[in-house]
């Protein structure tokens, strides 16, 4: 099965957090994520793990 990869926007509206709290969760390894040129990608799977955290 392919992966679903969202852009930060979708993850910042997902999560209700800031482009900033979307930066510290993927620095300290709490988002999975891809680099596509200048634009990161984050791991739909990562984003509802943290999702359900909360």
């Amino acid at each position: 099965m392919k992966e679903k990869w969202l852009k930060s926007k979708e993850v910042m509206k997902t999560l209700k957090i800031s482009a900033c709290d979307v930066m510290h969760l993927r620095e300290e390894g709490k988002l999975k994520f891809t680099k596509q040129g200048n634009a990161f990608l984050y791991s739909a799977e990562s984003v509802a793990l943290i999702q359900n955290k909360r």
